[in-house]
């Protein structure tokens, strides 16, 4: 078991990874015309499906597609390390800042 110092420590190392990643994401998205949090988007994206982007490069969807499949990796290392809880802590709070940058999409009202 971490000690709180050792947990927090750890806690930031993977939000200074997850960050930049999702960060680079939004704005990819951004560029290709998706709103990455809405129903079905990423699993769209995983699949390949450059149909949903309203304007985009090949480039670009496919650097978005590639750093999606890095997010869940690194959000399962997360997992492991943290656990959940801690985990969805650090990605609801990288959301909340990129949704004040980017049009995301998924809104909860």
């Amino acid at each position: 078991m971490y000690d709180m110092g050792t947990q927090d420590l750890s806690s930031r190392w993977h939000e200074s990874q997850l960050g930049p990643v999702d960060a680079e994401i939004a704005k990819l998205a951004s560029i290709c015309g998706i709103r990455i949090l809405d129903p079905g988007v990423i699993e769209r994206v995983i699949a390949g499906d450059a149909s949903l982007c309203s304007r985009a490069t090949e480039q670009a969807f496919q650097k978005m597609r590639r750093l999606v499949a890095m997010h869940y990796a690194l959000t399962n290392d997360s997992v492991q390390a943290l656990g959940e809880e801690e985990s969805a802590r650090i990605l609801a709070e990288i959301r909340e800042r990129l949704r004040k940058r980017f049009e995301l999409g998924g809104d909860l009202s």
